[in-house]
């Protein structure tokens, strides 16, 4: 019984064994066989890491090929952290002070989750050689501490069209989640305002890897074992031209800087805080120059901004409400497109184009000019005065925009008033808000469609506008101002109250009447190239829309215009200027705003049979408009037309 218990026990330990052999051979039999790929793959995985290089991003040019924006090598620094051999604090603080980069950005540096830790993360950029030959004499001090050179954004032109090329930075956690960065990585750099960010895709390029070889512990032994090269990003040729921007830039400088040493009679010494010109060609919508002052070197953004410079951004004033007061007059604030203001006089011939329209003017008709203007049957007391004391008499509708009658234009606004009025007493009411309408046919109230981030669509004041404001700010209003009233269309109608426009929206609300009718939403992107010069394309002209007008109405508007700079209000400005051969077509505007100085405007088209250039400035508190804007808008003018360039303007008289 014994034996036959062993025996029987013997025989179930064999057939154990012989199952776990069978087993592990199976086993050995898939590690070895089936799934020899998969550990190969990880086998060399463990033993290659890849990291992005990014490409060379592609140079943005002038429509002629001129250099705006170029890359150039910068010197970087970069600490390996597994190569610091435990000295990390001594290092880390001897080179902060070397570099005169705060510690706690290099730490910040270090710790990024963005950086692979077997790879050299870079700590400064663009640092200076004599630190960098500092570095490498000491090696002993700086263990762990090498450099390299990378691409790095230039503007060889200085701060030239800053607001138009925008600037370059490292791509943020924001921006990762948006649909148009899907791909990019985390420490890549991307465009982040200008045409930079718009043409974003096309200039970036596609980026390659690099292999690293490392061991099992993470030391790297190769740090170019293999990988895929970056295809460079192509090259952007913008609408600009070089010389006219630099023309409207050193015009626009030269006119805010003498305006401050003007004394006006009722608004005293001119503060001039800022200013903007467009440079359109009507013909297509094509931005020949956008200024911009103040304005910014966008190379302060390379290699990350310290306190200081971003104190000359005023970017605490630029960003948040709650800040102390602006230093510096907002130099990011890119004023052409950015900015609304009061348009003024300058507004005068879309209103004029509107009351044709609507059949409250005629072009053969005469309208009284006298020098205040009270509404029918007013009993508030209200008076709106003329710009000028003088009693004009009966004018027709061009006298009175070579003159800028206030008062004819007031009449016009009580016309408006008066549909509106009869409209929303009809039973039903059917509010007829018609100077809105006609005007958003001319492109106000709503974006113009350029091709750079950020753009205010200024504002087209309504009804609805004014319960809303008055719903949000009720202390500013008196119980009888609190509904839209009859002065509402009578100081709209002269660019004042509640409207409000850019410069680009004026420039492209001009163009339609150079051209004839046709809105152009403006443009910068001119062209693409591949990365060896050869075209990769054009980028489209775009119409937005008719002016609702016959052709010969538009050009009646224009060919009155050409009276304000002979004979009108711009005339001083433009003494002395060849207008029977350049003839010009020009409006003057001044704007009031509570608490601050007028603010100048001058739009212009010339020559004025066949404009091929439309251009617009304005000046924040820089008088009348024929006081500043106007001389400015002459001196670009004369250099458009190849005459000379003074080097001092001839500043105008007081008038609107």
């Amino acid at each position: 019984m014994t034996e036959n218990r062993t025996r029987t026990r013997l025989k179930v330990l064999a057939a154990l064994v012989a199952l776990m052999f069978a087993a592990l051979t199976t086993r050995l039999w898939f590690l070895q066989v089936l799934a020899s790929q998969q550990f190969t793959a990880e086998a060399n995985q463990n033993e290659v890491r890849l990291a992005t290089v990014e490409p060379l991003r592609g140079e943005i040019l002038d429509r002629h090929g001129r250099v705006l924006v170029t890359n150039r090598a910068s010197t970087v620094v970069m600490v390996d952290k597994l190569a610091m051999q435990g000295r990390e604090e001594e290092v880390l603080y001897r080179l902060s002070k070397t570099l005169q980069v705060p510690l706690q950005d290099i730490v910040d540096r270090l710790n990024s989750l963005r950086y692979l830790p077997y790879q050299p993360i870079p700590v400064a950029e663009d640092v200076d050689k004599e630190k960098v030959f500092y570095i490498k004499e000491h090696p002993e001090l700086f263990p762990g501490v090498t450099y390299e050179l990378a691409p790095l954004r230039d503007y060889p032109n200085g701060d030239l069209a800053a607001h138009i090329l925008g600037y370059v930075g490292e791509i943020s956690q924001e921006q990762m989640g948006q649909p148009e960065f899907r791909g990019y990585k985390l420490g890549e750099t991307v465009g982040k305002a200008g045409v930079e960010a718009t043409y974003e895709r096309y200039l970036h390029g596609k980026p390659g890897q690099r292999e690293i070889q490392v061991n099992a512990q993470g030391k790297v032994l190769d740090e170019n074992f293999g990988g895929i090269p970056p295809t460079p990003g192509d090259n952007l040729l913008l609408s600009i031209d070089l010389n006219v921007q630099k023309l409207a830039e050193q015009s626009l400088t030269l006119g805010i800087e003498q305006a401050r040493h003007v004394t006006e009679r009722v608004a005293g010494r001119l503060k001039a805080t800022g200013g903007a010109v467009v440079v359109m060609d009507p013909r297509n919508g094509q931005v020949l120059a956008m200024a911009s002052n103040p304005t910014y070197d966008p190379a302060i953004w390379s290699g990350g901004l310290t306190t200081s410079e971003a104190h000359t951004l005023d970017l605490c004033g630029f960003q948040e409400k709650r800040c102390p007061p602006p230093s510096h007059n907002l130099p990011l604030l890119d004023r052409p497109i950015q900015a609304s203001y009061p348009p003024g006089s300058t507004f005068k011939p879309f209103v004029a184009l509107a009351s044709l329209k609507d059949r409250f003017a005629k072009p053969n008709g005469h309208y009284s000019c006298p020098a205040s203007y009270v509404a029918p049957g007013d009993t508030s007391g209200t008076v709106f005065h003329n710009w000028s004391p003088s009693n004009y008499g009966y004018i027709s509708l061009s006298e009175a925009l070579v003159i800028s009658c206030d008062t004819v234009f007031y009449q016009f606004g009580w016309d408006y008033w008066v549909a509106y009025y009869r409209s929303i007493h009809r039973r039903p009411p059917t509010p007829n808000e018609l100077m809105q309408k006609e005007l958003a046919t001319l492109g106000f109230g709503r974006d113009t469609g350029i091709d750079i981030p950020g753009e205010s669509s200024g504002r087209l004041p309504t009804p609805e506008f004014k319960a809303r404001l008055v719903k949000q700010e009720p202390k500013i209003f008196s119980p009888g101002e609190r509904i839209w009233l009859p002065g509402d269309y009578i100081n709209m109608s002269i660019g004042q109250g509640f409207m409000l426009t850019t410069p680009m929206q004026l420039a492209v609300a001009y163009s339609a009447i150079a051209n004839g009718g046709t809105l152009w939403a403006p443009r910068l992107g001119y062209s693409l190239q591949n990365p060896d010069g050869t075209p990769a394309g054009r980028v489209p002209s775009v119409s937005t829309g008719r002016v609702p007008l016959p052709k010969k109405t538009v050009i009646f508007v224009r060919n009155a215009l050409t009276g304000v700079p002979r004979i009108g209000t711009a005339a001083f400005a433009f003494a002395g200027f060849p207008l029977s051969r350049i003839p010009v077509a020009g409006k003057t505007g001044t704007a009031d705003i509570a608490g601050k100085q007028p603010f100048s405007w001058f739009a212009a088209m010339a020559p004025a049979n066949h404009p091929r250039y439309v251009v617009v400035v304005m000046v924040e508190q820089g008088g009348h408009g024929a006081t500043t804007a106007a001389p400015i808008a002459r001196r670009i003018l004369e250099g458009l037309f190849g005459l000379s360039t003074p080097a001092e303007l001839r500043l105008g008289q007081i008038a609107d």
